[in-house]
């Protein structure tokens, strides 16, 4: 026969085991996210035409994550607007874990004070998941240029004010803040001419016209490789794989590094769970050995980290170009 006490144990014992059971199915549910996940194809938003070097990356990343994940990623490229148009798209999907985008650094930190109507909000509507890769820009002169160095470049603009020309990609472009960073930062003044795109600025400098050309090193690369081009100076903030050959621009003119960056991001509202996730599996991706090869090929340099990190890193970015653009006095237009 049960004693009182021993029933009253009994029903408390499994009271606390009910009770306990209820706790837990919270946890239960906020894991079931990103257990599941993804349960349907992915989308990666990319503000790049087809074939540009983000694209290519994202692509061959992607078939590592269709690897590991059993489900299709999707390349999604919507060029245009300096990043605008990509970034508005993200905007509109359902923050259900099945979009995100794979941006440019300059759409985050320089398109908001550059174009006018630019109706995002980084802080307000995105979230950020990792940095993805850097590009330093690198200075590039004609292979008969009179400028061996850096220094000769620099000390000739110093000399004649607003009367050496540096080619770049359009006026607040990435490339064209690199160029006035590094006049502001050396106190030289270069004659900034604005091409519609990198390859229009390369015949500009190849014919002489203008006498040097700021761009990321997969665009210059051919024309180096193949001898019609020297390279000053990268602007990287360390010797890349593949650019040892190239010295820093930082030790001639201090405070001279720019790169272009890539991240992925992610509509704000997407479980924290499947953040952190794809935050892992984007990271381990972009690190194996054939993406990095892949990357190197690309000009383009892996650097995946935590959200945290790629917070500080946009900061400092926005920190950087505002204060560029704010000496030149570009306004939204």
């Amino acid at each position: 026969m049960t004693s009182p006490i021993a029933s009253v144990l009994t029903r408390r014992t499994a009271l606390g085991l009910a009770v306990a059971a209820m706790s837990m199915l919270p946890v239960a549910q906020a894991q079931t996210p990103a257990a599941k996940w993804p349960a349907q194809p992915i989308r990666f938003v990319v503000p790049f035409p087809a074939g540009s070097a983000p694209d290519v990356l994202i692509r061959f990343v992607g078939i590592k994550l269709t690897d590991k994940w059993g489900q299709a990623v999707i390349v999604d490229n919507k060029p245009g607007g300096s990043g605008v148009i990509g970034m508005n798209g993200i905007l509109n999907s359902p923050a259900d874990g099945s979009t995100f985008g794979f941006v440019q650094g300059s759409a985050i930190s320089v398109a908001p004070s550059t174009i006018k109507g630019v109706s995002y909000d980084f802080n307000r509507d995105f979230v950020p998941v990792t940095l993805a890769a850097v590009a330093p820009f690198i200075l590039a002169v004609p292979a008969d240029s009179p400028y061996k160095t850096l220094a000769d470049f620099v000390g000739a603009a110093k000399a004649k004010p607003k009367g050496i020309e540096v080619a770049d990609n359009g006026r607040g472009t990435a490339p064209h803040l690199a160029s006035a960073l590094l006049g502001l930062q050396s106190g030289a003044q270069f004659l900034e001419v604005h091409y519609p795109g990198g390859a229009q600025a390369m015949q500009a400098t190849l014919g002489g016209q203008t006498k040097m050309m700021v761009e990321t090193y997969n665009v210059v690369a051919g024309n180096v490789q193949g001898g019609k081009m020297r390279v000053l100076a990268s602007m990287g903030d360390r010797v890349e794989p593949g650019l040892e050959a190239f010295p820093l621009a930082s030790k001639t003119v201090p405070g001279a590094v720019a790169h272009g960056w890539f991240a992925v991001i992610a509509k704000k509202g997407v479980d924290q769970a499947v953040l952190a996730k794809l935050n892992k599996d984007m990271g381990d991706a972009l690190m194996l050995p054939d993406v990095v090869a892949k990357s190197r090929e690309l000009g383009v340099y892996p650097r995946p980290g935590t959200p945290e990190q790629l917070v500080q890193y946009i900061n400092e970015d926005r920190k950087t170009w505002q204060g560029v653009l704010d000496k030149l006095n570009i306004k939204p237009e």
